[in-house]
């Protein structure tokens, strides 16, 4: 009787720490389960310098590209940019613009704010200008879910050297007509 006693407390001890081990996987799997929940729901703020078709014109994107918003957004810039290389223009700089001065209260999924720079002989090149430099840091610091983020973009425009903006056909041939009618006039 004492043998089949000390069996069942070793098959008891063994079972104990058995579901001990199940409930410590099972807890593990509920906070992956979380962290993979929170990572496809939360807020991401994606900013990066585009290119729109048909446009010399290199633009700064501050897009929401999560499924929630935003709250308490703060965006700064690291240096001065001035619009179009109008240095003399304080309203040109894009630090001084509200976006960079004062916080969001609620920054929408898919929001997307579109800030144009200056054309890229003004960003890249010979032509280039202290006004309008061709690498900045910018960072959002924003608040979802009672956590805050602070995510740090490295802007560098200088990859768009050497590319090149698709241009309108339509607009081709309306240029080709404009220059045949001032050879003639």
């Amino acid at each position: 009787m004492f043998y089949l006693t000390a069996i069942l407390v070793f098959l008891t001890a063994i079972y104990a720490y058995l579901t001990h081990r199940m409930v410590k996987v099972s807890e593990e799997s509920v906070n992956e389960t979380k962290i993979q929940t929170e990572a496809l729901t939360r807020p991401y703020i994606t900013i990066q310098p585009i290119l729109k078709k048909h446009s010399p014109v290199i633009s700064l994107s501050i897009k929401n590209t999560g499924l929630s918003a935003a709250s308490n957004l703060r965006i700064s810039i690291d240096r001065d940019f001035f619009q179009f290389n109008q240095p003399e223009d304080p309203t040109k700089n894009i630090r001084n613009f509200k976006i960079f001065s004062k916080p969001i209260k609620s920054f929408a999924p898919n929001y997307e704010l579109t800030f144009p720079l200056a054309q890229s002989f003004f960003i890249l090149g010979a032509e280039a200008s202290d006004s309008c430099p061709s690498e900045f840091l910018i960072t959002a610091e924003y608040e979802f879910a009672g956590k805050s983020v602070i995510e740090e973009s490295y802007i560098d425009i200088e990859v768009f050297t050497g590319g090149e903006v698709d241009r309108d056909p339509l607009v081709s041939e309306i240029e080709k007509i404009r220059e045949s009618i001032e050879s003639k006039a």
